[in-house]
């Protein structure tokens, strides 16, 4: 994943939990760890959509919306791909299979996160660190269906190094990747249960940040 989209996620997070918050590109970077200039790319790429407006010191989200779809549309969540198989055994066995220093996201988050009051689901989404991506290679090995079909219901993703530092620090609620993250994730999934995913969280959020 771009570096560029979490600092999105970054900046939709922040207004999330803190409307007030005073937003600033060395500020972004040094908390997240990146070098300024990648900072403001990002920022002054929200402000050509009318996202964002900056000012001399600090700059200000003022379009969530506008942000939120510019990242979504820049998210390309098959590039992130680094695992994935069939497991013949319930979605539910699965979750509970998985290895520690994972972030789950999609329907499993959401579900983690708020309970399920979407749809059924039939695939399991996981970032995961490169030692957790061997153990679920481990536990989860491709079988003859997985190796004869595209169809999968075990995903893997590589996480951005920001969101992989807040999986081995355990700063995550439910071993989910942030609510950002997920909805953006699951924008990008074509399933039709992902749209009745994406709805009930866009909903969230909207009240979160309304």
């Amino acid at each position: 994943m771009k570096l560029g989209l979490a600092v999105y996620r970054y900046v939709l997070e922040a207004a999330l939990s803190n409307k007030e918050m005073m937003l600033t590109e060395n500020g972004i970077a040094k908390v997240l760890g990146i070098s300024p200039n990648t900072v403001s790319i990002a920022v002054r790429n929200l402000e050509t959509i009318g996202a964002v407006s900056i000012y001399k010191r600090h700059f200000e989200l003022i379009n969530f919306d506008k942000a939120l779809y510019y990242m979504c549309a820049g998210r390309r969540i098959s590039a992130d791909i680094v695992y994935s198989t069939y497991f013949r055994e319930n979605i539910t066995e699965i979750e509970k299979a998985m290895p520690d220093e994972i972030a789950y996201t999609a329907y499993t988050a959401y579900a983690n996160l708020f309970g399920n009051d979407a749809s059924d689901y039939s695939e399991v989404y996981v970032y995961a660190t490169e030692k957790s991506t061997e153990e679920i290679r481990h536990r989860f090995p491709k079988g003859r269906l997985s190796q004869a079909s595209d169809y999968a219901n075990i995903i893997v993703l590589k996480p951005d190094r920001i969101l992989a530092n807040m999986m081995e620090g355990g700063k995550l609620e439910k071993a989910s990747a942030p609510v950002i993250q997920v909805y953006a994730d699951l924008w990008n999934i074509k399933t039709w249960y992902a749209q009745e995913f994406e709805k009930k969280l866009k909903a969230r959020i909207d009240g979160m940040h309304g």
